[in-house]
């Protein structure tokens, strides 16, 4: 992979396809970048017109803006290919606990800067990691990409104290949020104390939503194997009584649905759900490749888009999934739904996702973004950029940066 720092200095980025994303795609197009940010984009022969500097031609490539994970837990990267499937997701759980016992924190540390470059080399260029150690927080900072870190929160008994989680790095590169785990692990009242917080900063909420039929089963009956591992943990309050609903209509009754609330799954919401989602304009976060591992199903893209929503893409953690690969998840969801139109699924890899994560100057290529762009190599073909991408090696050949 070749890689160009963009600094200071107005460079013009020549490729045979650009995908600005909020505009149609480009042929011989150029985009005029300097000081990091995106000033024009077109045609390269209307751009070359009136500009006398450095021209970058990029061979071989479609350009596109660089990817978004919008869901992914760096911490866990050590246990890669160490869980195995078992088919049942609470037995999974069962075991990521009893081996995160298990692990050094050094051991922790150089997986995660591991998967730091796995992602580099993915295409990413802005990721949000859900944590509830703080490992990765440092090492994101120090890293060149661009991230939400959310702090993960586990308490169904509800006793945790906010003040003890609200304070964390911000900068240009950086946002610090709060992530309630689930329905399921988070007592409703805290839930809504961190929705209400994040409310007031202004920063999204990520939160684990209708992942598995054990959740479903729980919030509607209060019964199933997670009461038991509940029980087992110590975290089942007295006199629980299940609300008896799925859980997006738990969490919407919970009023927390908005559009700042990014739910992860989605895998076994309804058609009813989904029109909740809708109305409530929240984000759905699919990561395909950790359900197929899971034994859990797929998420109803077809659904989802037809009902309006704008879904966008993670990986989840390495503890369920092989690879930090976008594309990877890009190309699952192709084969599973080959009738969604190619070019939804780069707007959920690239402009949905930082419109989630509330990074307007990131996932296009247009003025005033940020200058982070990739090339993917692009087979020669009849057919749309969209489609001969996903046909072809979906490999990163290019990546482009601002300063870091």
């Amino acid at each position: 992979m070749q890689e160009y720092p963009l600094g200071s200095k107005p460079v013009l980025v020549r490729a045979p396809v650009v995908l600005p994303m909020i505009s149609p795609p480009l042929t011989d197009g150029a985009v005029l970048v300097s000081g990091g940010r995106v000033r024009e984009v077109g045609p390269f022969r209307d751009l070359r017109r009136t500009f006398r500097g450095k021209v970058l031609d990029l061979e071989g490539v479609a350009l596109l803006p660089a990817l978004v994970n919008a869901h992914t837990h760096l911490e866990l990267s050590v246990f890669r290919f160490r869980l195995t499937p078992s088919g049942s997701f609470v037995t999974w759980v069962r075991n990521l606990i009893r081996q995160r016992t298990e692990v050094a924190l050094s051991e922790a540390r150089q997986a995660v800067e591991e998967a730091l470059r796995e992602l580099w080399r993915e295409g990413v260029g802005l990721v949000a990691d859900v944590g509830n150690t703080g490992l990765t927080l440092g090492l994101l900072r120090e890293s060149p990409f661009y991230s939400v870190y959310f702090r993960e929160i586990i308490d169904f008994k509800g006793g945790t104290n906010l003040r003890d989680f609200v304070k964390g790095p911000e900068g240009e590169r950086i946002t610090y949020s709060l992530s309630p785990h689930a329905p399921y692990t988070v007592s409703p009242v805290l839930i809504q104390a961190i929705k209400s917080w994040t409310r007031r900063a202004g920063r999204p909420l990520s939160i684990h939503v209708a992942e598995s039929p054990e959740e479903c089963a729980f919030l509607k009956e209060g019964e199933g194997p997670l009461r038991v591992l509940l029980e087992e943990r110590g975290q089942m309050p007295p006199g629980f009584r299940a609300p008896g609903l799925s859980p997006v209509a738990y969490l919407d009754r919970l009023g927390v649905l908005d559009e700042r609330t990014i739910c992860v799954h989605l895998v076994q919401a309804t058609a009813s759900d989904l029109e909740i989602l809708a109305q409530r304009r929240s984000r759905p976060c699919l990561c395909p490749r950790s359900n197929i591992f899971l034994g859990v199903g797929l998420p109803p893209l077809p659904a989802m888009l037809s009902v309006g929503l704008k879904p966008c893409l993670g990986t989840d953690s390495l503890a369920s999934n092989d690879r930090l690969s976008i594309l990877a998840e890009m190309e699952a969801l192709r084969a599973a739904y080959p009738e969604v139109a190619p070019e939804k699924l780069f707007l959920m890899a690239t402009l949905w996702g930082a419109e989630a994560l509330g990074r307007p100057d990131l996932g296009f290529i247009g003025p005033g973004a940020r200058a982070e762009m990739i090339g993917l190599s692009l087979t020669p073909g009849r057919g749309s950029p969209w489609e001969r991408l996903l046909e072809g090696p979906k490999k990163v050949e290019v990546r482009l940066y601002g300063p870091l």
